[in-house]
């Protein structure tokens, strides 16, 4: 089913990958894919808190096991993450880091937290994107989720966020579970639920470089 859905996802979005070699700045065959991951706050900045919980540890996590995952598994790729420890960096300093090493890709991982019920993932590109391959990562993401790890998607939305209007380069901000609703905390906090949530990041980015290796051949 989600080989399906990935076909059907990559027939809806293949009309806007003709503009490929702009889109991935003309880059050579012969160079490594640099995807940098941002683990959301950080140092004195908690992000959200949960009853056992603070944002910033359960982000880095799942950012550090996604980047092993990957590094581990994919040829041909660097992956930089914007802080490897408990530390403090700035909106604009996450994004920079990105733009300097013109990244191919860049993802931000956050929790989310509610003073409802609410629970589930989803993905934000920016308001104004109009850029296929954010898009298609944004979705592969969402897919991951809901059929890997079987979580519930709120899908796909769009926002003003730093890390994505600031960012030269297809960028995603991702939001894992809801740290306030107590069962999605226990599960992100868990070690089964963390290296599940950072399968999913690593699935998806899989997915998507292969679909960007393909199109270079082109």
């Amino acid at each position: 089913m989600k080989r399906i859905l990935h076909l059907i996802l990559f027939l809806l979005l293949f009309p806007l990958f003709p503009d490929v070699p702009e889109q991935i700045y003309a880059r050579k065959k012969t160079e490594k894919f640099i995807l940098v991951i941002d683990p959301g706050h950080g140092g004195n900045d908690l992000g959200a808190t949960g009853r056992r919980s603070h944002e910033k540890d359960l982000t880095l996590k799942i950012a550090k096991r996604a980047a092993k995952l990957i590094r581990r598994h994919t040829r041909n790729t660097i992956v930089i993450l914007t802080r490897e420890k408990d530390e403090y960096i700035s909106l604009e300093e996450r994004a920079d880091m990105a733009n300097f090493f013109q990244a191919d890709l860049f993802l931000s991982v956050h929790i989310n937290s509610a003073r409802t019920l609410a629970q589930g993932t989803e993905s934000f590109v920016h308001r104004k994107n109009r850029n296929s391959w954010t898009e298609y990562f944004a979705q592969l993401l969402q897919l991951e989720y809901t059929y890997y790890a079987k979580r519930k998607s709120r899908g796909v939305k769009r926002a003003n966020f730093s890390v994505l209007r600031e960012t030269n380069m297809p960028a995603v901000l991702t939001e894992v579970g809801f740290i306030s609703h107590a069962q999605e905390e226990k599960y992100m906090k868990s070690r089964r639920g963390y290296k599940k949530l950072a399968s999913c990041i690593y699935r998806a980015f899989k997915q998507y470089k292969e679909t960007y290796d393909e199109a270079l051949k082109h």
